[in-house]
């Protein structure tokens, strides 16, 4: 061949490498081997054209999720026709990893709308129930604080109670001082009365009616103060019973405000109720990120 014609195939075949594969080679001469040469060299050119055209077209329908588009291998021979399959192949198991991950995206989610679902139920339940223990806790804690009141009430009743008694014992024992000087006035009256001989008899009998009267107050001053004595007894216990009472409501109270300090929360610390929106808060925008993900 002449070096016109050499020129002309490396000049198609510079342009085929830099990327126009549109380039083909002209007539070069009415020879054979001009023809053959000519010939070959196009339909080189051709065969590359329309496997790079069809890689492009499947791979970008691919992109796009038209995973019907094959890679079309009528024309291939050879090692193009592997490659197209290989492309083809490709392209199928890329259906199954798309088909596979739209699965798992819509498992995740169906889990995210569960999920949401749950917490938000749960949290609803939490915000209910913590607002029914709050007013159960408080209502209990001001029970406890009356209870508490009432039974301060009742010992101060009590050691109201003991006083009295003790006033009682003391005017019972000046009864009986008073009833024992009466029994010495009486016997004084009759020994008198006994030395005045019959003009005394009226007066003896006046003094004996005294000193059993006096008998009979200190008798019935004996029985008051025995009653008496159990009156203080039971206040004593009585008094015990309240004081420990009054000390196990206190200890109630205490808990009762506890608690409704950690269902209705302080100024330092969340309740019940804000904890189930932090949740409900925290959980739905984890729900959100992974249905965008």
């Amino acid at each position: 061949m002449s070096d016109e014609v050499m020129l002309a195939i490396a000049d198609v075949c510079r342009r085929a490498a830099a990327g126009d594969l549109e380039a083909r080679l002209p007539s070069v001469g009415e020879t054979d081997a001009a023809i053959e040469c000519r010939t070959a060299l196009n339909d080189l050119l051709d065969v590359i054209d329309a496997f790079v055209r069809e890689a492009g077209a499947a791979s970008a329908a691919a992109a796009e999720g038209r995973f019907h588009r094959r890679f079309l291998t009528p024309g291939m021979r050879g090692r193009f026709r592997s490659a197209a399959s290989q492309i083809s192949d490709s392209i199928d198991e890329m259906f199954r990893s798309a088909e596979r991950l739209a699965a798992a995206t819509d498992a995740r989610l169906a889990l995210a709308d569960e999920l949401e679902h749950a917490v938000l139920r749960v949290s609803e339940q939490v915000a209910t129930a913590a607002t029914e223990m709050g007013a159960s806790a408080n209502g209990l804690a001001d029970f406890a604080r009356t209870a508490v009141t009432e039974a301060e009430h009742g010992m101060e009743t009590v050691h109201s109670l003991r006083t009295a008694a003790d006033q009682i014992l003391t005017a019972v024992d000046l009864i009986n001082q008073v009833a024992k000087q009466t029994r010495l006035l009486a016997l004084n009256a009759t020994i008198e009365a006994a030395r005045a001989g019959e003009a005394g008899l009226g007066f003896s009998v006046v003094a004996g009616e005294v000193k059993t009267l006096a008998d009979e107050t200190s008798g019935s001053s004996g029985e008051i103060m025995g009653q008496v004595t159990k009156v203080q007894d039971a206040a004593a216990g009585a008094v015990h019973v309240l004081e420990t009472v009054t000390e196990s409501i206190r200890e109630m109270s205490g808990l009762t405000n506890g608690i409704a300090t950690a269902i209705e929360g302080s100024h330092d610390m969340d309740g019940l109720s804000q904890l189930a929106e932090v949740l409900r808060s925290e959980v739905s925008r984890f729900v959100e990120t992974a249905r965008q993900s």
